[in-house]
């Protein structure tokens, strides 16, 4: 099917045959700390959807990574079953991207690239958001934040840090207008590549 997107986001021109293409012009650099956030969707050992915020931490050529808490519930349901859903909005474009797809583990390398970009906040988040810090009280919580921070001044990651990559089979960009109806573009991964339908929004 032949489908044009608006010309603020490619000239007015075809869609690209890659949403990745796509994804690119809308996400930041990785390098940008304050990446977008995400709605990461997963399924538990009852089969019921869980979903939780997580931090986009990469757009690659064909997937898009998160880092977490390698002892985490999602990380115990992506273990069990390596499927998921990621939701990303930009409220001030009136942009929303979902993508549908397996998910794999990174490579310790790329885990610790995602680390080194992180804000120091989530740094220091990443050591010290523990179930036993969790149960003190807020004034102890953050003395110990504060002693942490103020005796590692750079850091590693945790022995806990893990990235995982959705390669996705479905990606839908949705755009919003305030001069017209919203609109859609799905595309699906087939065996010879990808493609793509413009939809109403």
């Amino acid at each position: 099917m032949s489908s044009r997107w608006p010309e603020r986001y490619v000239q007015d021109g075809p869609l690209p045959d890659d949403p990745f293409v796509l994804l690119r012009l809308w996400a930041p650099e990785d390098d940008e700390p304050n990446g977008p956030l995400a709605t990461l969707a997963t399924v538990d050992a009852d089969g019921l959807p869980d979903a939780r915020t997580v931090l986009l931490t990469g757009v690659g050529p064909d997937a898009v990574a998160f880092h977490t808490d390698a002892r985490s519930r999602k990380v115990r349901q992506l273990r069990a079953h390596p499927r998921a859903a990621l939701v990303v909005r930009w409220d001030e474009q009136a942009r929303q991207v979902v993508l549908r797809g397996t998910v794999s583990a990174t490579s310790a390398e790329e885990s610790r690239t995602a680390y080194a970009r992180q804000s120091r906040y989530l740094q220091l988040l990443a050591w010290l958001n523990t179930p036993e810090l969790a149960r003190l009280a807020r004034s102890e919580r953050e003395r110990r934040w504060a002693a942490f921070d103020a005796s590692h001044p750079v850091l590693d990651p945790p022995p806990d840090w893990a990235g995982y990559a959705v390669e996705p089979v479905d990606v839908l960009f949705w755009e919003g207008s305030d001069d017209g109806p919203s609109r859609r573009v799905r595309y699906r991964r087939l065996a010879h590549g990808w493609t793509s339908e413009a939809l109403p929004g």
